[in-house]
């Protein structure tokens, strides 16, 4: 990813933050990359940690998987001057692992709305982290917020408020394809992370009934959506594997919403 966007960042002057388990006094790369040593491996606990350091006035969050295309810092910039009312700007994912069934099963089951082309955001679910770009304001509590807070409370908040907009000009390319099992786990940990945040706000009774709407609604939501992104190209294979995967979010979902996030922050790709 670095490679990727290194040369256009130098160009316009964007600045890159790398936050991760480096060795501590680790060089630079560039005067545009400041790298910040963080010895987690919680995603959650990265994607805070990163926001948090980040000084621009509109932030993006990238991940190691996430390859920026060209001209992505420029359509950023603009996307959110054009939008100076959305906290937070959508833009596409591409998949880059189509190849194979597991390549693409597990895109489809986690980012199938947000294919190009994207003239207006999908109404269905919150866009994930990996696809936004936030204007600093909307960003202002997450020094005093515990991670998980960005993705369980934020996005969703600036989704229901509709201060989310979309442009499919500024898009990422997804490379993530590490075999099927391996997708299954990545969805029930990723869920589970996710509504794992929540459960510490909620009473026992609406613990039980989140889990119930999950364990009905998460699946079934989850393989609509890929159904329609991947049109008639989809076959029995690709459809039992987006199957299970759905049921493993859903059942992470309802796992999070009982008993907490647990190791799965640690374990999410």
């Amino acid at each position: 990813m670095l490679q990727v966007l290194l040369p256009e960042a130098e160009a316009i002057g964007v600045e890159v933050v790398v936050v991760g388990d480096v060795t501590p006094g680790e060089r630079s790369p560039s005067p545009a990359v400041r790298i910040v040593h963080a010895p987690v491996a919680d995603m959650l606990a990265l994607h805070r940690w990163g926001i948090a350091e980040a000084r621009g006035d509109v932030v993006a969050i990238g991940e190691d998987h996430a390859v920026p295309e060209a001209g992505w810092c420029e359509a950023v910039i603009r996307a959110h001057a054009e939008h100076r009312g959305a906290g937070a700007v959508a833009g596409c994912l591409v998949n880059a692992t189509n190849a194979t069934l597991a390549g693409r099963a597990n895109f489809l089951a986690f980012a199938a709305p947000w294919q190009p082309p994207m003239p207006e955001l999908p109404s269905g679910r919150p866009p994930p982290a990996s696809a936004l770009t936030f204007k600093r304001r909307a960003l202002e509590e997450i020094a005093s917020q515990p991670p998980g807070w960005l993705e369980a409370e934020l996005i969703p908040s600036l989704f229901v408020r509709g201060s989310i907009v979309a442009d499919d000009r500024v898009v990422v390319h997804h490379h993530q394809d590490h075999g099927s099992l391996w997708s299954i786990r990545n969805a029930f940990h990723s869920a589970r992370s996710s509504y794992g945040f929540k459960r510490g706000r909620l009473a026992p009774a609406e613990r039980r009934m989140l889990a119930r709407w999950t364990i009905a609604n998460v699946p079934r939501r989850l393989r609509a959506e890929a159904r329609e992104g991947a049109g008639a190209a989809s076959g029995r294979a690709e459809s039992a594997l987006i199957g299970a995967i759905a049921f493993a979010a859903g059942l992470g979902a309802a796992v999070g919403a009982l008993t907490g996030p647990g190791r799965s922050p640690d374990r999410v790709a």
